[in-house]
């Protein structure tokens, strides 16, 4: 049974989705782009976003064939119980690893920027505590939470680039296409990272208020996300090149270092972006964290997600220490993304598709005898 404050609008899923997908690929994106596809970054993004719409829609249409069941319901129906409860189980270890990587390097890039004295350990179990602490709350109330960051988030990052305007240079971006094809789908399948977060459809449509919407609300959140990376993107590359860009670990906040901003009353402009990404990191880490229990709650078919939360606490925070460095951390994140997202995103929902058309037109068979 779905409580009341665990029902959502259309408009909210739209916020949530985008605030999940845009975490910790935003610092990265720009030298993974660079590194496969040279200056052709932003077609690679381009294509990522177009890929990721149609999975996502895809995920949406086999959720609104079970309207009032989430992916460990109706995933049983579908492929038999036992199949459905080890990749139930899979997803869940799955939301949780996204959690822990996206804690990780939200410790790393704070301790590096901000506050270098603080043990990594306590940025992290922090970072988890406040998580946790909406989390058991439920649905509604972190999708009111999404609405308030998003305008935090968004608006003052793509105000601080303009003034950057000046520093482009388009040659920057030649010459154009000249990849191979092989090198511009891995390109593309790089940007699968930070698309992550939209599976979360698997299990958001029996909250949903308005579902007659939630077609548009999911193109409008996957649109812009892919704009918004496009957006960064363009700054990054026009600005150091291509060949620069790749060899930094986050071309995103060493452009905000190098940028001179004229607004000579902000002192530290650095510091209000760094406080900027928190939130945007935020939003992804609980919504994994959400996810991966209630993924687990409907597995155990238990009454009360809130059971589960504070629990998953110390496995995620022994999960984000197992990386040795920030360098093993992205090595991790690549090899999650490039295998479980792959699968998750793209092969379990063509899957599924096939096998629920094939039992749709066994059942009109079995009704026309």
């Amino acid at each position: 049974m779905i409580k009341n404050n665990d029902k959502i609008s259309a408009s909210q899923v739209s916020i949530l989705l985008f605030t999940t997908m845009v975490g910790a690929g935003i610092l990265s994106l720009p030298a993974d782009v660079s590194k496969e596809v040279g200056p052709n970054g932003l077609i690679a993004i381009l294509g990522g976003g177009i890929a990721s719409l149609f999975f996502a829609r895809l995920i949406l249409y086999l959720s609104s064939k079970f309207p009032t069941e989430t992916f460990v319901e109706y995933t049983g129906k579908l492929i038999t119980r036992p199949i459905s409860i080890v990749i139930s189980i899979i997803l869940v270890f799955y939301f949780t690893i996204f959690a822990s990587l996206d804690v990780r390097i939200f410790g790393e890039v704070l301790k590096i920027y901000l506050l270098p004295n603080t043990p990594i350990e306590m940025i992290i179990i922090t970072m988890l505590f406040t998580s946790a602490y909406l989390v058991r709350y439920g649905l509604e109330p972190i999708a009111r939470m999404s609405e308030i960051l998003f305008p935090i988030m968004v608006i003052p990052l793509v105000l601080l680039f303009l003034p950057a305007l000046t520093d482009v240079d388009l040659s920057n971006f030649l010459p154009f296409m000249r990849v191979s094809l092989i090198k511009f789908f891995k390109g593309m399948l790089l940007t699968t990272y930070s698309f992550v977060g939209f599976e979360v459809l698997y299990l958001l449509f029996p909250y949903v208020i308005d579902r007659e919407k939630l077609k548009r609300s999911v193109n409008s959140a996957v649109i812009s996300t892919m704009l918004f990376y496009m957006y960064i993107t363009f700054f990054v590359i026009s600005i150091f090149g291509y060949k620069e860009t790749r060899e930094q670990l986050w071309p995103f906040l060493t452009l905000i270092k190098s940028l001179n901003f004229p607004v000579f009353f902000i002192e530290n402009v650095e510091g209000i972006v760094m406080g900027i990404w928190t939130f945007t990191i935020f939003t992804s880490i609980y919504s994994f964290h959400y996810f991966a229990i209630l993924t687990l709650t409907k597995l155990l078919k238990a009454r009360e997600h809130s059971y589960f939360v504070l629990p998953a606490v110390p496995v995620m925070y022994l999960m984000a220490l197992i990386p040795d460095s920030i360098v093993t951390v992205y090595k991790y994140a690549g090899y999650v993304s490039q295998y479980m997202s792959v699968f998750f995103i793209a092969i379990l929902p063509i899957l599924l598709f096939i096998i629920l058309k094939v039992k749709r037109s066994g059942d009109k068979d079995e009704e026309k005898t």
